[in-house]
This record gives structure tokens, C-alpha cells and sequence, in this order.
């Protein structure tokens, strides 16, 4: 069944006096998009819009222009899918598009260089983080408003919450700590230190701590227990208890870990390590590294789908695969030559890879059975991820 609905309007002749003046637009196209599930969201970078693709048809049904030098970094859907947000990264705003009528509703100014963002598990906040701000904006989806501006972080990136809506963990990638949110009364509560700066950088600070390479990502474990957060300069992943808030165990991994993905069935916390180029499988039973096997270079995203996992290596164009239920290599696929490919979404039924690749103005659909790869071109310039609702491999980089 197709869920989107695409209507032509025929703008009329408009007569004044002896004049026949035709409008701007002869021909409009409104799109209505009845299930929002029915669709890809595409963020593109340097055509300033968001895409929606038709999951059935892989057509692009429409898009949303947002404004001269926006850079959209990521963008995430509303839990009741009502709602596309997404941080305008040069234009120190927040975008709010209505997904029926792919409308932009919305600007809003918030912090400096606004780049990740959630929505609360009810869809009542949108948080904002603005990294170049040190700031999170709470925006309320009633009001469509920043009713609070957070201060006190240190690059705050990716953004967490707990399942039940009461916490935000904020990754601080300019420090080794992540900061917990009090979500009803919008106040940074909490720092927890991950670990320490090696002490050599107290002798040489401009030169170990002019460029701190932190914590990118808090990952909640399925049953909200247990936070996984990597640390890029200490190498280690450290386990958080979300009751007390604590680090309870710090895992050394490989070295430079950009973040820990959780594999569908919560068995797993693997770590992509880009300074030795590998990853470290985490059994979450027990917290330690059951298996290192080697990757490739730049690695911004894992997705996991028919019993896989697949590692994005975004400067080589390859997908490198690993069989998770026995944690071994299991070859690599190869999107394509001298790309540049970003991060994807899994869909909800754990069948295909929505691949972003900037390079080429393209998304690849991937088949996580057959392994096989279809392009769909011209999507918008220079894409740089997607989102489906409800899947479990919505992320950004």
C-alpha cells in the first residue's frame, strides 16, 4: 500500500484591468505524507534542504529548502512522527518541517553551530546541542520555543535520554565527562568524569589538551540501565549506572575510540577504535572485550541487520562486515570508487542499509542479506545521513 499521497494544484490566471498576469508558479506540486514510516529522511549539507524518499518506490516525494548557508548537520523525527527538527550548523538555528505537508513550520534561533539533537521519549522537548556554544536549547514542541538554554558544557555532541524521559547524558567531546540533564527542571545536575588526562599533559598542556578528542557518545544499553561511553584520548570505555550515576567499570579498547554501538538484541557494545583501526566487541553481560578484530580507517558508524554488523570506513567506500553471532570478519562491500560515504539508518524490519554518500549526491541502499548495493542518485548535494522512524540505527557523526 503507498502511504503518500502527491496532489497538483493549478495555480489559476489571474486578470487585472486588460492585463493577463500569470502567477510566479503555474504548476505546484503538495505532497502529503499520510505514514510517516513510509519514508526516508535525508539530510543535505550543501543544498540546505531536507529530503524525504519513499521507502517502496525509492523516489525522492519531496523536499524542504531551509535557507541560504544553513548546513543541516543531523536530523531526527518525532516519536508520533509529526515532526522533522534539525540544527542549522552556520545559521545558528533550529528548523522545525511538518512531515504531512513537508513544510518548514519553523526557525529558531539557537546556540552557536548547532549540530546533534534529540527528542525526548514523549516528544514534549527537543534538546539542541550547540557545541561551538558550549550550550544545549530546550525547545518545547507545544510552543514550537526555546523555553531554557543550558550552559556549562564542554562541546556537548550527541544527547541521551533515559527510557522513562526523567535524564539527558550530554557527550562532552572537549573534555572527558558527561553531563546528566535533570529533564524536568532542565538542569545540568551532574558531571561524571569517564577518566583522567594522562598526567604527561599537566607538562605540555597546549599540546595535549589544545585538541581533546573526548566523548562523542553516551549509548544507552535496551533496558536503559547502563550508559557506554568512549573516550577518544584515554582509549577505554567507560560503563555508567544510570540508578546512581556512576562510572562503574572503565574497558580499556583500541586506541582513538570514536563511539560504542549496541547491537539490536542489547548483547553487544561495540567500539569503532580509528587509531589502530579496529573494533572491540563489549559482551554487555559482563562488560569486558570478548573479541578486537581489525577494521578499516575513519570509521563514523556501525549498523547491525540480519545477524551483521556493518562499519562504515567513510574515506575508503567500503562497508566492512562482521557475522555477530560468531564475532568474526565476514568480508567487506564495496559502495564504490574515491567516495566519500557518511552515516545510515537500518530499517525497521533489520533488511536494508540506507547508506548516505556526499560525494556523489547519492544514497546507497543496501541489502544486509544479499550484501548488495543499489544507488539512488540525486537525492540533494552532498548528503550527509539518514533517519528512518523507529529504527534502532538513527545516529549521526
Amino acid at each position: 500500500m503507498k502511504h503518500i499521497n502527491i496532489k497538483s494544484l493549478i495555480n489559476p490566471l489571474v486578470t487585472f484591468g486588460s492585463a493577463l498576469l500569470l502567477s510566479a508558479s503555474v504548476l505546484a506540486n503538495e505532497v502529503i505524507i499520510e505514514d510517516p514510516a513510509s519514508v526516508v529522511v535525508i539530510v543535505n549539507r550543501d543544498s540546505n534542504d531536507i529530503s524525504f524518499m519513499d521507502i517502496e518506490t525509492n523516489e525522492i516525494v519531496g523536499s524542504v529548502f531551509l535557507g541560504n548557508n544553513v548546513n543541516p548537520h543531523m536530523a531526527m523525527m518525532s516519536t508520533d512522527g509529526r515532526w522533522v527538527v534539525t540544527g542549522g550548523t552556520r545559521a545558528n538555528k533550529a528548523y522545525i518541517i511538518d512531515v504531512a505537508t513537508l513544510t518548514l513550520k519553523k526557525e529558531i534561533p539557537v546556540g552557536f553551530a548547532p549540530e546533534h539533537l534529540a527528542f525526548s521519549p514523549d516528544g514534549r522537548y527537543y534538546y539542541q546541542g550547540n557545541p561551538d556554544g558550549d550550550s544545549v536549547s530546550v525547545i518545547d514542541m507545544v510552543s514550537l520555543s526555546v523555553i531554557k538554554t543550558i550552559h556549562g558544557f564542554a562541546e556537548p555532541l550527541n544527547i541521551t535520554f533515559t527510557p522513562d524521559g526523567s535524564k539527558a547524558y550530554v557527550a562532552n567531546y572537549g573534555s572527558h565527562w558527561v553531563g546528566v540533564i535533570d529533564v524536568s527542571r532542565h538542569e545540568l545536575l551532574k558531571k561524571i568524569h569517564v577518566g583522567n588526562a594522562p598526567a604527561i599533559a599537566s607538562l605540555d598542556p597546549e599540546r595535549y589538551l589544545g585538541g581533546i578528542k573526548g566523548v562523542s557518545n553516551v549509548s544507552i544499553s535496551n533496558d536503559g540501565r547502563y550508559l557506554y561511553a568512549a573516550d577518544g584520548d584515554l582509549g577505554i570505555v567507560s560503563v555508567i549506572d544510570a540508578r546512581e550515576d556512576k562510572v562503574i567499570k572503565k574497558i580499556p579498547v583500541g586506541a582513538d575510540p570514536w563511539r560504542a554501538f549496541i547491537s539490536h538484541d542489547g548483547r553487544y557494545a561495540v567500539s569503532a577504535n580509528n587509531g589502530d583501526e579496529t573494533i572491540s566487541f563489549i559482551d554487555t553481560r559482563t562488560n569486558k572485550v570478548v573479541a578486537t578484530l581489525e577494521s578499516g580507517p575513519d570509521m563514523i558508524g556501525i549498523n547491525f541487520a540480519a545477524g551483521k554488523a556493518f562499519v562504515i570506513s567513510s574515506t575508503t567506500g567500503f562497508l566492512y562486515v562482521y557475522d555477530m553471532k560468531r564475532l568474526k570478519a565476514a568480508g567487506r562491500i564495496k559502495i564504490g570508487n574515491n567516495l566519500q560515504i557518511e552515516t545510515a539508518t537500518t530499517d525497521t524490519a533489520d533488511e536494508k542499509l540506507y547508506l548516505a554518500s556526499s560525494s556523489d549526491n547519492s544514497v546507497y541502499i543496501v541489502d544486509a542479506r544479499t550484501e548488495e548495493a543499489q544507488r539512488i542518485a540525486d537525492v540533494g548535494l552532498y548528503p550527509w545521513g539518514t533517519h528512518i522512524l523507529d529504527s534502532r540505527d538513527n545516529y549521526c557523526h
